[in-house]
């Protein structure tokens, strides 16, 4: 999928649907199955969403409270570029922080309560995505806790980025 082909709003659409795709494929034991010290797939869609929910939150709140990290000082950055400074990163051995990491009582819900917690929060973020105007998503950041403060569009990049490289790993 070519960053340059596609929409933000597309990429979180068809990043979703086929994380939806592939766990809606698995039974409830495949969904939950920890294959050494792997996470299952229910937990790396658990860790999507936990990963997203600021995002949506920040993204559907007033404006005022991104000003605390700054306006953008930098271009922003391709979807490629992003992709490969996240690789970077993921590299150098990087693990999810411990807010990002499910946790065991997260995962106690049926299978299809945490499909469906996935779905509402990437849908959340390409909600908040229409009242947003493209100077906006270049103009305001957020922090990011690997990639440090990246722009709105830049944080939404990463939001796709990071699905496919967990969709490439199951």
């Amino acid at each position: 999928m070519q960053a340059t082909e596609w929409t933000i709003s597309q990429h979180l659409t068809a990043d979703r649907q086929a994380f939806v795709d592939v766990a809606n494929r698995l039974s409830d034991e495949e969904f939950q199955r920890h294959t050494g010290d792997k996470w299952s797939v229910a937990d790396v869609i658990q860790h999507l969403y936990l990963s997203a929910r600021p995002v949506a939150k920040l993204m559907t709140g007033p404006r005022e409270v991104l000003t605390q990290w700054g306006k953008a000082d930098h271009h922003p950055k391709t979807y490629d570029q992003l992709a490969a400074e996240y690789s970077a990163v993921l590299a150098t051995g990087m693990k999810a922080p411990t807010p990002f990491v499910p946790r065991p009582e997260d995962m106690n819900a049926d299978k299809q309560v945490v499909i469906d917690r996935f779905t509402e929060v990437y849908r959340a973020v390409n909600d908040a995505l229409a009242g947003w105007t493209e100077q906006e998503l270049d103009e305001y950041c957020m922090p990011h806790p690997a990639l440090g403060k990246l722009t709105v569009r830049e944080m939404l990049y990463f939001i796709s980025i990071h699905t496919q490289h967990h969709l490439n790993r199951l």
